[in-house]
């Protein structure tokens, strides 16, 4: 006849489902906290964000005066005013929750389509700001973003910004001061962590570049926002501070601040823009979601770090009472579509760009390289 167990009375048993829900797997979204931002005033006819520089100091105008001689209008110091322009677009999603949904599930589905509504569109407002600053387009499909290079051309804000910073450009590779090939797929090849790294030295380089290119500081000091593995990799330098241990307690954190080196304070981003290495130039702006992985060997990951001054980048107001901030819309009553109110919708809606405010092909006057693309392998295999 047998034993009678828990293993031969199965269809009493029945799964306990618990009602404490697992966090969301959230990106780490920082950039949005570097950019100049503008109100877009309601019925104001705009539908683009345009930023205004005036020329810089220039000793052309100071002229030898002579006693009781003015000077003649011709030689007067005339003023330059630059503006740059971007078109704002627009992007949306829905999420569709039945009545029976609605009417019989465990958990707030309402209530984790808006959480969940808000963090796809501060992931998309962080990847459109990212693909903008390393000059890959941003493709209509959220599913292959930056699939696509940009074309070449004259700076016009939507350019790859494809000049090497030796040639007053944005871009940075490597360790500036070991790496002798400076181009992409000299990165690729670059084997030894001396070469392909993010070190104590090359930071010190890439500020050094800013200082020189005159970019105004954020708070007194320069940012570089960077993916963990390239933290991880200047963490082991025996220059790196973490923040815990800043001596001025006045100065607020960032989001998502680590520490500092040679007082350049440090940022880590989870959405970073990886490539694929490669021995071809054009591969440098194609955003891999799955890349080859981290160590210094040929064709591993290639992540784009961000040096920044002040005023690098510039975007619409995302707060307050701008007509064209952000909004959550939940649809709930019965329409003509949906005459028996089956089915409630929650969409959230977005007007907005970026505009690169400071880097260009070449260090003009009108678009200052205050910011650098910084380029590298990482150590770890991760």
């Amino acid at each position: 006849m047998g034993i009678t167990s828990s293993s031969t009375l199965t269809s009493q048993f029945q799964n306990y489902f618990s009602k404490e829900l697992l966090s969301i797997v959230q990106q780490e979204t920082v950039l949005d906290q570097f950019a100049m931002k503008a109100p877009i005033p309601k019925n104001n006819g705009n539908k683009a964000i345009t930023m205004f520089r005036f020329g810089p100091p220039s000793v052309a105008g100071v002229q030898s005066l002579s006693e009781g001689t003015a000077i003649t209008t011709a030689n007067y110091r005339a003023l330059v005013l630059n503006s740059l322009s971007k078109s704002l677009a627009q992007y949306g999603q829905v999420i569709g929750l039945t009545d029976i949904l609605r009417a019989t599930d465990l958990f707030n589905s309402l209530q984790q389509a808006t959480k969940t509504s808000g963090l796809d569109m501060a992931l998309w407002v962080d990847s459109v700001i990212r693909n903008v600053l390393v000059g890959s387009n941003l493709t209509a499909s959220g599913s292959s973003i930056g699939s696509a290079a940009e074309g070449a051309g004259t700076f016009d804000n939507s350019d790859a910004c494809n000049t090497a910073a030796s040639s007053g450009g944005i871009k940075v590779y490597g360790n500036p001061a070991t790496l002798t090939t400076q181009t992409f797929s000299g990165l690729n090849s670059a084997t030894a962590a001396a070469d392909a790294t993010m070190t104590a030295a090359a930071v010190l380089d890439s500020m050094t570049r800013l200082k020189r290119n005159r970019a105004p500081m954020i708070n007194g000091g320069y940012v570089l926002a960077t993916d963990p593995r390239v933290t991880r990799d200047l963490m082991r330098d025996s220059d790196w501070l973490n923040a815990s241990n800043y001596g001025n307690k006045g100065v607020p954190f960032y989001k998502g601040e680590v520490g500092s080196i040679y007082g350049c304070r440090v940022v880590t981003q989870t959405n970073s823009f990886v490539s694929t290495g490669s021995a071809t130039a054009a591969d440098e702006f194609i955003y891999q979601a799955s890349a080859a992985g981290g160590g210094l060997a040929v064709s591993k990951d290639i992540i784009a770090s961000f040096f920044f001054g002040n005023e690098s980048f510039g975007i619409p107001a995302l707060t307050g009472d701008d007509p064209l901030s952000p909004k959550v819309v939940i649809t709930d009553t019965p329409d003509k579509s949906d005459p028996l109110n089956q089915l409630v919708t929650v969409g959230v809606k977005l007007y907005f760009a970026a505009l690169r405010l400071a880097a260009g092909n070449t260090a003009s006057t009108a678009n200052p390289v205050w910011y650098l693309v910084h380029r590298t392998k990482t150590s770890t295999t991760l």
